[in-house]
């Protein structure tokens, strides 16, 4: 799946009414965003710096400050990753996500998405 199609399948997930799998759906939506944002940077990582797509996510967010000529995207896509990573787990005493919470980390999962696509086309 593209990045693209990983973050529409997240949002039709916090769609679900309540009931559906209630539990289940911020975890499964959070894992689907953090998936966006990994297989955009490695898309990224082969248009930029050809071999750094093999290192940890951390590493590549790290870097992506360096690399990306939008500074505040790649610290907004690094915290959306950090947070839907965190999210992805079960943690004693606390909540799940909520929808406003999963729509704007994978809003910037798709912003992010969308740079490395535009990117691509141009080839810069």
């Amino acid at each position: 799946m593209t990045p693209d199609q990983l973050v529409s399948s997240a949002q039709a997930l916090i769609r679900i009414p309540e009931g559906d799998g209630a539990g289940l759906w911020p975890r499964t939506a959070a894992v689907l965003g953090r998936q966006a944002i990994e297989s955009a940077l490695r898309q990224y990582w082969r248009l930029r710096q050809p071999g750094l797509e093999h290192c940890s996510s951390h590493a590549q967010l790290l870097c992506l400050v360096a690399y990306l000529n939008k500074k505040e995207l790649a610290r907004e896509t690094a915290d959306a990753w950090a947070t839907l990573s965190r999210a992805c787990h079960h943690h004693p005493y606390e909540l799940s996500p909520t929808a406003e919470e999963l729509s704007g980390w994978l809003s910037t999962a798709r912003t992010f998405a969308e740079e490395v696509k535009r990117q691509s086309a141009s080839g810069s």
